[in-house]
């Protein structure tokens, strides 16, 4: 098995973080903010009750639409089921459906089961998912983009490249975070644990805010003072491994 590139230390460290919270963290590492770094509107988050997901991503493609063929065959799923295997965890299963719309769901119970047996922690998926009230069970992250009762002619065509799930580009290994607000894909470059020291100074700064504004001594001018004091606090982009880019 390949060997992650955080330790499970890093990889704590921003778990009790949200994913607003850690998306306005990204953006003092210089990153400018776009939808080509997380998945859009159309990515539903299944489980809201579940901790935040946290795993690098394991890729396929699949079809709903129609039987495989000697034109579009199927994959040989226990090489895909190795290669899974084989690949640092925690590991997330990115997924596209080619067809638009899913003309079924792949991802039910069935795949469910197996993918955490592989050693995923959830799956996002441009496509269908299914038997929710099952996998609910499992403790098992479901974002999808739709919902299906039927697998209709699902199949695998294909697995480790990149794919689209939602707008955003997923490349087997990348660091996904997802929680009811979506899915943020986390900049190789950023350190993890200098970012998650920066998530937890913006939630103290904002809780400086929200802790005025439900206070009885609340005033418009004690909130322009604050306001006007936090954004001087507020981290900003420092250091050459910060360089403005955009993901």
């Amino acid at each position: 098995m390949q060997l992650a590139r955080h330790t499970s230390d890093e990889l704590d460290a921003i778990r009790k973080f949200t994913v607003p919270t850690l998306a306005n963290a990204i953006e003092t590492f210089g990153v400018i903010p776009t939808n080509e770094g997380y998945c859009n509107s159309s990515m539903h988050c299944h489980f809201p009750h579940l901790p935040m997901l946290v795993g690098y991503a394991v890729t396929a493609r699949l079809s709903t639409d129609q039987p495989p063929s000697e034109v579009r065959p199927g994959i040989i799923e226990p090489d895909y089921w190795r290669w899974v295997a084989a690949q640092p965890g925690p590991k997330v299963a990115v997924v596209q459906d080619i067809d638009n719309p899913p003309r079924g769901a792949m991802w039910g119970e069935w795949n469910s089961n197996v993918h955490k047996a592989l050693g995923c922690v959830g799956m996002v998926t441009e496509g269908a998912a299914r038997d929710l009230d099952g996998v609910r069970k499992l403790n098992f992250h479901f974002f999808s983009t739709a919902i299906l009762p039927s697998h209709g002619y699902g199949a695998f065509i294909d697995y480790g490249g990149s794919v689209r799930v939602a707008g955003l580009v997923v490349k087997p290994g990348d660091l996904l975070v997802g929680d009811m607000h979506g899915v943020l894909l986390i900049p190789p470059e950023i350190p993890l644990k200098e970012l998650a020291e920066v998530a937890q100074k913006i939630d103290h700064l904002e809780g400086e805010i929200f802790a005025l504004c439900q206070s009885k001594d609340f005033s418009v001018d004690k909130l322009a003072e604050l306001d006007r004091s936090v954004a001087e606090r507020w981290p900003k982009p420092t250091g050459a491994e910060r360089t403005l880019r955009t993901i």
